[in-house]
């Protein structure tokens, strides 16, 4: 099943289309001036939302459960279900049939015992709720969750509450203030207003957006103001200056004329330092909490989220956000997510070295643990100095303790395109299994016995058969299975044939996928993950096809740990090692380094797909990885670079081939 949401091209296209057409909308309709007219008319022109005819869309009228499936089925783009779906009571006749069972098809929305669908009956608020988790969960979106203050939630079944939590937590669903209380009204029926709204919401959530308030929040009582304060460090410890400032602009600028001075406090939080990193320490109901970076300081929209108490370059801040760095992306994230470490009480942090094999290892430190990892990732450039510490944000651009760019390395396999194919057979990959898990089957408990549990186990041949099948590289497969599933050991690869972590999240890490077998984790990884999502430029998740970093590729959105790219490129670089070395370096490795570069069919052709992403990271050094396999000079006078297409084999018209011209691309390697 192949999945292309709508939103993929409808949101390139949204600020062209609906301007002219809310402009245009003649006062006779019925949606001017309604509650939702702004998500309806969106909905509307990205052909989501159907109406009566004569400018005629009924908001304020109650939505069928078939009526809401079909919103769905069309904002999904969900395809025709198989046949062999049926529901007694819904035929061919009705409006909605082809859309109701694609929903169905895909787990959205369910029947009744005796068979039937009641495809005209209302639906409620909290069924609603439930349809639109099944939607998330379908879109692999993350499993979060918000506190429900709710009035009127008693009566609710638990598994209802929580699926308003999901909703809640990903502001797609609000409630009703009234006298002081705040209301969700479970059973009230839904009307085609809210229904567009809240699929507008679901669009945005899934794309990492979030979604304006309908309307101002009821003011919160005031609080007696905060103080500010300058802070030194004395003794390798902040101390609070006894002189307070009653506001954030009178202790910013005594901040800025006190060379002594470290930081700003506010209360007895730091909110402003000189120079250092930042680090995200939230919690919220006992559960530890990604941090997100936004590229816009209003927090709406997503650049990309990184575990809790890792590092992040400290550029500014002020008493709303906080601008860092995220592997190459610049962005915000709010002040009560993080806390500050200046750069003289810095005692332990990441860096690189180069070790006595030529190797590029990373030491990775958590700030809120205390404790580190090393991982290696390939050869070293030839540029570091052995054994001196090196540091970099995101793993390319390096420098010196002091800040002095040095240079620049692209780890290989970091950003080999997936599309790309191994040289090794199925009998090498099986070999290098085995002589692996002998080597750890006594290095701890995890791994005893691991040569005859491990779940990877003789399965070469089916990573190279996935490999030609779906086009997505199996010494890549190979290395986020081990990754991943600690060789096959982990608990849910043990249990649940899992390998790949599949729904398993930060904060649910005993949630997981249940597979009949480890070969269904492997399709499903390449299929539905790299094919749909992430290695399909037309993807609800893409950023380049390769592990890549926390600004290109597959790391930005796939994993909330910002060495996941390079620690899979370090697996890939062990394996290739261990087994001959015949897959580094065998391709011509490229980055696009300019936004919004058009791939096409040939040289001057027409376009196949393009690379949307604005930002390339610092420079303009983290753009999409590409692969290229020749080049030709053209009739305008440029040198156009054959390159191997990311798109789904499903999607491809072209056999695999696309084109870019040479001075939109970086060679790296």
């Amino acid at each position: 099943m192949t999945t292309r949401l709508r939103i993929f091209t409808a949101l390139l296209v949204f600020a062209l289309l609906l301007a002219p057409f809310a402009q245009s909308a003649a006062a006779a309709d019925d949606i001017t001036g309604n509650t939702h007219e702004k998500e309806i008319r969106e909905l509307i022109a990205l052909g989501i939302m159907q109406g009566y005819g004569n400018d005629i869309y009924k908001p304020k009228a109650e939505i069928t459960r078939g009526q809401f499936s079909a919103l769905l089925t069309r904002a999904l783009n969900l395809e025709p279900a198989p046949e062999g779906i049926s529901f007694t009571d819904l035929t061919e006749r009705s409006g909605v049939y082809h859309e109701v069972l694609a929903a169905a098809n895909v787990g959205l929305v369910t029947g009744y015992l005796d068979g039937s669908f009641k495809s005209d009956d209302p639906i409620s608020r909290v069924h609603m709720a439930v349809v639109v988790k099944r939607a998330m969960v379908y879109l692999q979106m993350e499993d979060k969750s918000a506190q429900l203050d709710f009035a009127d939630l008693s009566s609710v079944i638990k598994d209802y509450q929580d699926a308003i939590s999901t909703n809640v937590a990903f502001d797609i669903f609000r409630g009703t203030t009234i006298n002081g209380k705040v209301y969700f009204r479970p059973f009230e029926n839904a009307t085609r207003g809210h229904a567009a709204s809240v699929t507008s919401r679901l669009l945005a959530a899934a794309k990492g957006e979030r979604p304006a308030p309908e309307e101002p929040d009821e003011p919160e009582t005031p609080v007696e103001d905060t103080l500010y304060y300058l802070g030194y460090v004395v003794d390798g410890k902040m101390v609070k200056q006894e002189y307070s400032h009653k506001n954030y602009e009178t202790a910013a600028a005594s901040f800025d004329s006190t060379s002594t001075a470290k930081a700003i406090i506010k209360g007895n939080d730091i909110i402003k330092i000189k120079s250092g990193v930042v680090y995200g320490d939230s919690v919220r109901n006992g559960v530890k909490q990604v941090t997100t970076v936004y590229y816009d300081t209003s927090f709406t929209k997503q650049a990309t989220y990184i575990e809790h108490g890792r590092e992040l370059r400290y550029i500014s801040s002020n008493d709303d956000y906080v601008k860092v760095q995220a592997g190459g992306t610049i962005g915000y994230v709010k002040q009560d997510e993080v806390n500050f470490v200046p750069y003289d009480m810095i005692t332990n942090r990441d860096y690189y070295i180069k070790n006595q094999w030529g190797t590029l290892e990373h030491y990775q430190y958590n700030y809120v643990t205390k404790s580190g990892a090393t991982h290696s990732i390939g050869p070293a450039p030839a540029e570091m100095v052995q054994g001196a510490k090196h540091y970099s944000y995101d793993g390319v651009n390096f420098s010196d303790a002091a800040g002095k760019t040095l240079f620049q390395h692209y780890p290989y396999f970091q950003y080999q395109s997936v599309r790309s194919k191994t040289s090794y057979t199925a009998d090498e990959l099986d070999k290098f299994i085995m002589v692996r898990l002998n080597e750890l089957n006594n290095k701890n408990a995890t791994y005893k016995d691991a040569v005859n549990k491990s779940k990877l186990i003789g399965k070469g041949k089916y990573l190279i058969e996935t490999q030609n099948k779906y086009n997505v590289n199996a010494l890549f497969i190979l290395a986020a299975a081990m990754h991943e599933s600690a060789y096959g050991m982990s608990a849910n690869a043990q249990t649940k044939n899992n390998l790949f972590g599949i729904k398993v999240f930060d904060s649910n890490p005993d949630a997981g996928e249940i597979y009949n077998a480890p070969e269904n984790s492997i399709e499903a990884f390449a299929l539905r993950y790299m094919n749909t999502n992430y290695a399909n430029p037309l993807g609800l998740y893409a950023n380049g096809a390769a592990p890549g970093n926390k600004t290109s590729g597959f790391n930005v959105k796939y994993a909330s740990d910002p060495t996941w790219g390079s620690k899979i490129a370090g697996h890939m670089f062990r394996v290739d090692l261990a087994l001959g070395k015949k897959d580094i370096n065998k391709y011509q490795l490229g980055l696009t380094n300019t936004p919004m570069t058009n791939v096409r069919d040939q040289p001057l052709g027409d376009k196949l797909y393009q690379y949307t992403r604005t930002d390339l990271g610092i420079d303009n050094s983290l753009g999409y990885p590409v692969i290229i396999t020749g080049e030709q000079m053209a009739s305008d006078n440029h040198i156009w670079y054959k390159v191997i297409s990311d798109l789904n084999p499903n999607d491809d018209k072209n056999n695999g081939v696309a084109w870019i011209r040479s001075d939109l691309i970086t060679k790296i390697n």
